[in-house]
């Protein structure tokens, strides 16, 4: 039996990798989302009521996934879901992707509505499932057609910093790096590009990940950092962001200094 290249959640073939077999849930996803209702006024000289439509908003909407973990043991079994379980409960949104449909849905979980206990197959009598339905919570966002021409991630270095002498390092936070068309995130790089003045130095460590470190900014001045995503389709996308590193404070009642270089 096999499942695979059906739906991908967070990048990972849910049949790959938590051996869940859906059965259901495309017509869900492919419902429309629910209008907010429409901020009118009642005019008592006019007739009917007058709507505000110059702007539309849309409600989210609630999806269920309908499948069976299928597998050898019932040691098996435990081990998948609980891995899934883990996934499902963890922090944050999670990106799920529809073969059929190709698109990408930002989800989070709710529930488990339907779940069925070990059941053999016929067709496979060595083999036991579970029906596990997930109940989802789907976030309102635009669908696109699908296009033959891979898309590239969706990479955001995290906007610019600034840190103040004596001060000289800084951990980057906020970057992200969001594959597209059912791809993962293969690889990611972080590389420092030059300063402003010319000259500066800068060392960048545990380049590989979405919160690199950057030290030895010992001097006043803009550093530029390059931040690359590349997927799995071999597609890359890449932003760029500034650390400005300000001179220490002056005492003495001296005049304010006012970095005269900033990079946006």
């Amino acid at each position: 039996m096999n499942a695979s290249g059906l739906y991908k959640l967070e990048g990972l073939d849910v049949w790959t990798a938590y051996n869940y077999a859906v059965g259901s849930g495309s017509d869900d996803l492919l419902q429309l989302y629910k209008s907010k209702e429409v901020y009118s006024f009642d005019w008592k000289g006019q007739n009917g009521r007058q709507y505000d439509l110059t702007k539309r908003f849309f409600e989210d909407k609630i999806v269920t996934i309908s499948g069976h973990i299928v597998v050898d043991t019932k040691e098996d079994f435990w081990e998948k879901y609980l891995s899934l379980w883990d996934l499902l409960k963890s922090p944050g949104s999670k990106l799920l992707y529809s073969h059929e449909l190709e698109q990408t849905f930002s989800v989070f979980y709710l529930d488990s509505p339907n779940t069925k206990r070990f059941t053999r197959l016929q067709e496979f009598p060595d083999m036991i499932a579970v029906k596990v339905d997930l109940q989802l919570q789907v976030m309102f966002m635009e669908m696109e057609p699908p296009s033959s021409v891979p898309q590239p991630p969706v990479v955001n270095a995290g906007g610019n910093k600034s840190i103040t002498l004596p001060t000289n390092q800084l951990t980057i936070s906020g970057a992200s790096a969001t594959p597209k068309g059912g791809s993962v995130i293969s690889s990611m790089l972080w590389e420092y590009m030059y300063s402003i003045p010319e000259g500066l130095q800068a060392l960048v460590s545990q380049q590989t990940t979405l919160t690199p470190k950057v030290s030895l900014l010992t001097e006043p001045g803009a550093y530029r950092f390059l931040f690359t995503a590349v997927d799995s389709n071999g597609n890359q996308s890449d932003d760029q962001m500034t650390i400005n590193v300000l001179p220490e404070p002056v005492s003495n009642n001296s005049l304010p200094y006012t970095l005269p270089f900033n990079l946006a």
